[in-house]
């Protein structure tokens, strides 16, 4: 199979690169940004006009949340328009959206076809991503996944370890719920199920499984397996001033795949090497 996969560096594309490097029965195309520059759409079309993809796998997107409130044409460029490049060359193509396309009540389960309500910009740029591919008539998997951490890239669980060895306490919302999600885990799964395999095309849920937790739930679980004396304290998203809503429901149900990926308290574990 021939693989191309962008974004290479990321918190989430680089485990796909190191596991996909692996493979002897795939050839992969693992551009870097002075090599394939995806703002330039001249270049973008140049490179993909010649050669065919058994699969594009984009892991290319502006994930800052709160500065994407401002820097709303940067945002837009990375999370619709080089998609919108992209499917201008009819290849089959697996996509990555996010929890924050959602606004549903704590407590319930959010179904792959529950109502898009994104509460910032950042969301709502991948939910017009979203209807770009929905109104592509050729081979699209978009996973919706929340969470993620990682050894590559700033993420929640890095953030407190390294708070945690100068704060005594840490201030950790409570009342955003969901379920982190391991790279690591998440790759592999899309390797398997996506690559392996060829699922009718569509949207899907990908998180580990287990007990939803909130914030500070998993600040606590982090400190309390590394031995940390730190503390935390709880406190509500709305004491928070910041320029972007975060949902307070991001627990997303797969009820399309018959595998589910592992629960979330095991794939930490093995992030912090305490399996």
């Amino acid at each position: 199979m021939r693989i191309l996969l962008l974004g290479k560096t990321g918190l989430l594309g680089s485990d796909f690169f190191d596991l996909l490097s692996l493979r002897e029965n795939i050839e992969l195309f693992a551009p870097s940004h002075r090599e394939l520059d995806l703002l330039n759409a001249a270049q973008v079309n140049a490179f993909l006009a010649g050669q065919f993809f058994d699969r594009i796998i984009n892991c290319v997107g502006y994930t800052n949340v709160d500065l994407a409130e401002t820097e709303r044409g940067r945002c837009k460029q990375l999370n619709v328009q080089v998609l919108d490049t992209i499917l201008s060359h009819r290849q089959p193509i697996i996509n990555f959206s996010t929890d924050y396309i959602f606004d549903a009540p704590v407590g319930t389960s959010i179904r792959e076809d529950s109502i898009r309500a994104p509460l910032n910009y950042y969301g709502e740029t991948k939910k017009q991503a979203e209807l770009l591919l929905e109104a592509y008539p050729f081979s699209w998997w978009n996973i919706r996944t929340s969470w993620l951490f990682g050894t590559s890239g700033k993420n929640f669980i890095s953030t407190i370890l390294e708070k945690s060895k100068t704060e005594p306490s840490l201030r950790v919302v409570s009342d955003e719920i969901g379920r982190p999600t391991s790279a690591r885990d998440l790759a592999k799964f899309v390797i398997e199920e996506f690559i392996n395999k060829t699922p009718e095309k569509g949207h899907f849920h990908l998180q580990n499984t287990g007990d939803p937790c909130s914030w500070a739930d998993l600040a606590e679980y982090v400190l309390q397996k590394t031995g940390s004396k730190t503390t935390v304290h709880r406190i509500s998203s709305d004491s928070i001033d910041r320029p972007a809503r975060r949902p307070k429901n991001s627990v997303l149900a797969n009820t399309k795949m018959l595998r589910q990926m592992r629960p979330w308290k095991e794939a930490v574990d093995v992030f912090l090497g305490r399996d």
